[in-house]
């Protein structure tokens, strides 16, 4: 049988990045059996130097940063590179949109395809971007800058698909799901639930856009867009932070015997979605309050469908590498 060659350029060469160039390399052999494909992976960039192969380069390569060339990053790397798709890994940046902006209005043009663990770039300039790939026929993959583990936007996207969604409330930024946990159930102090979520990888080393509301709100902007075929604006989003949850309502949380978790709210109105994140408190019989640490959740309402709860998905480097793993499938199966 010949194998249809795919080529797979890394932007983002970072911890969540190595962790998947390792694991892509592992699956050559199932991508072959399953899909019929040669994927390669032809390059891999950091943000000061980058390492290109045409014929794919292997683990040892990509684990000699030494022999990475410097410079060799953005649209020059992209270029050298050629790829069929790209899967960027690079950082975030709200004010910019982040160095996977330009990699997508590099790529998407072309035809290239993307699978996106950064997020920055869709939350900011997800309308414009989607109008890129719909012109070239390139597709655009997200579970890890929306959900990761927990497959929101696959769930709406084809399990809903043609649902009128009315409804849509999620948990999904680990960091607070843990600290508000270890505070309530715990009763450690916000500082040390902090601190133990960094120490475990939970969280970032500085935790801010996480506890303030903004992770989730740019999660929301993604799901909402590529889920709902609607682009919320990201500064628009109303936030409340976990830093603002004061001693008297964690103390009325623990006498109610209640679960709280930051959410993220969409709700469909006359004129299309509004969107909200905030602190809630749910009942200990309520689905959400089963998701304990850093486990993520989901609600849908959808007309016709009724209402479905997800519970799942916990922030883990590991369950990052597995959702950019699912979207590989998933786009290969397309291809």
């Amino acid at each position: 049988m010949t194998l249809r060659v795919v080529r797979v350029a890394l932007t983002g060469s970072g911890g969540i990045g190595s962790r998947v160039a390792v694991a892509l390399l592992a699956r050559r052999v199932r991508y072959a059996e399953r899909f019929g494909v040669d994927l390669r992976l032809v390059g891999a960039a950091g943000s000061r130097a980058g390492i290109v192969g045409s014929g794919g380069i292997a683990v040892g390569e990509f684990e000699d940063r030494a022999s990475w060339a410097l410079g060799l990053t953005g649209a020059a790397f992209l270029a050298e590179a050629a790829p069929d798709v790209i899967i960027d890994a690079g950082p975030n940046d709200y004010e910019t949109g982040g160095p996977g902006l330009a990699h997508l209005e590099w790529a998407l043009p072309r035809g290239i395809h993307a699978i996106m663990v950064s997020k920055s770039a869709l939350a900011l300039h997800g309308a414009r971007l989607l109008g890129l790939a719909s012109a070239s026929s390139s597709r655009v993959h997200a579970s890890g800058a929306s959900s990761a583990a927990l497959p929101a936007v696959d769930f709406l996207r084809h399990n809903l698909a043609g649902a009128s969604v009315t409804r849509v409330e999620a948990a999904l930024t680990g960091t607070t799901s843990f600290v508000l946990d270890a505070v309530t159930r715990q009763g450690s102090s916000l500082d040390a639930a902090v601190a133990e979520a960094i120490s475990r990888g939970i969280a970032e080393p500085d935790p801010t856009f996480d506890l303030d509301g903004s992770d989730t709100a740019a999660k929301l902007v993604v799901i909402a867009g590529l889920a709902l075929g609607e682009w919320l604006p990201f500064r628009g989003i109303t936030r409340e932070s976990v830093l603002e949850v004061t001693g008297a309502r964690v103390a009325a949380w623990r006498e109610a015997g209640e679960k709280p978790a930051l959410v993220g709210v969409l709700e469909r109105t006359a004129t299309g979605y509004e969107a909200r994140v905030e602190v809630r408190a749910y009942p200990r019989e309520h689905p959400f309050a089963s998701a304990t640490g850093s486990t993520k959740a989901l609600m849908v309402s959808a007309e016709g469908f009724g209402d479905y709860t997800l519970v799942g998905g916990a922030s883990t480097p590991e369950a990052t590498v597995a959702a950019v793993l699912k979207d590989v499938e998933h786009l290969l199966a397309e291809l």
